[in-house]
């Protein structure tokens, strides 16, 4: 009797650890699952970003030149752009339309971004708004404004610009995010020769995501961030993640054209990301 009973707590404990282990085995996936998918997203937005950014360079740069074309070199015809001028003002309306307007790299660009500035040609900074009106790029939608200071020349002798950033973001599939923080674009390659396809950006700052289920990101760009305009992905460059549950990097590569980027978690685990 005392032999069965020791049989049936041995095969019951055994039961208990399986069923634990188990257990663990799947938190564990679910939080691996889970914090992948918030990696991804996260750096789906980093790159839908840069979109606005190279779309905002884009059309002040060309408007501010000196010479201009009879089409506009950078943007399809598909996007229609109004111009308003006073003695002191420019306004500048970019329509990429509601059905859906392919610009470089690929990517589909919908609604209007509407940018206002002091017009002043000899100033070396210069404060420029722009608003994002019924805005998806990739059927993610953007709402919200930036505020940019653009230097004629940084310390390097480069152009730059420095945007502080308050975007709302939501996913076709109904997930939600918040944006907020500041980001630094130097122009180290290509500025002002009239073609964007050589056009080469390192990306400094740190920002906020918040999601609506009350996940945080923190972000730190701790390598800059190359942004190639020939390519419609982050090229190199790492930043840090900073989250309730979980830490890590999130390495973009050595400058090659992919969809791919690399997250490290604090236990220096790694999974492959797809942006």
């Amino acid at each position: 009797m005392k032999s069965n009973l020791f049989k049936f707590s041995l095969i019951t404990l055994f039961f208990l650890i399986l069923v634990g282990c188990n257990k663990d085995d799947t938190e564990d996936q679910l939080v691996a699952s889970f914090t992948t998918e918030e990696t991804e997203l996260n750096a789906k937005v980093d790159n839908a970003t840069e979109v606005i950014s190279d779309t905002f360079l884009q059309v002040y740069e060309y408007e501010e030149s000196a010479v201009k074309s009879a089409t506009h070199p950078f943007l399809p015809d598909c996007a229609t752009i109004t111009i308003e001028v006073t003695d002191t003002s420019k306004e500048v309306i970019v329509d990429f339309g509601t059905e859906g307007c392919e610009v470089r790299g690929g990517h589909i660009v919908k609604g209007k971004v509407n940018m206002s500035y002091v017009v002043d040609t000899e100033a070396m900074t210069k404060i420029i708004n722009y608003t994002l009106e019924d805005f998806f790029i990739n059927d993610v939608q953007f709402v919200g404004s930036k505020t940019i200071t653009r230097q004629k020349a940084n310390d390097n002798g480069n152009p730059q610009y420095t945007m502080n950033l308050d975007l709302t973001i939501a996913f076709a599939d109904g997930t939600q995010a918040s944006r907020t923080g500041s980001k630094v674009r130097e122009w180290i390659e290509g500025s002002f020769n009239g073609n964007w396809g050589d056009n080469v950006f390192l990306i400094t700052g740190i920002w906020e995501t918040n999601f609506k289920n009350g996940s945080t990101h923190s972000t730190t760009i701790t390598t800059p961030l190359r942004r190639e305009a020939s390519c419609r992905f982050l090229v190199s460059g790492v930043v840090e993640l900073v989250r309730t549950n979980y830490s890590g990097s999130l390495d973009y590569g050595n400058e090659e054209c992919d969809n791919l980027a690399v997250f490290t978690n604090d236990n220096g685990e790694e999974r492959e990301i797809r942006l």
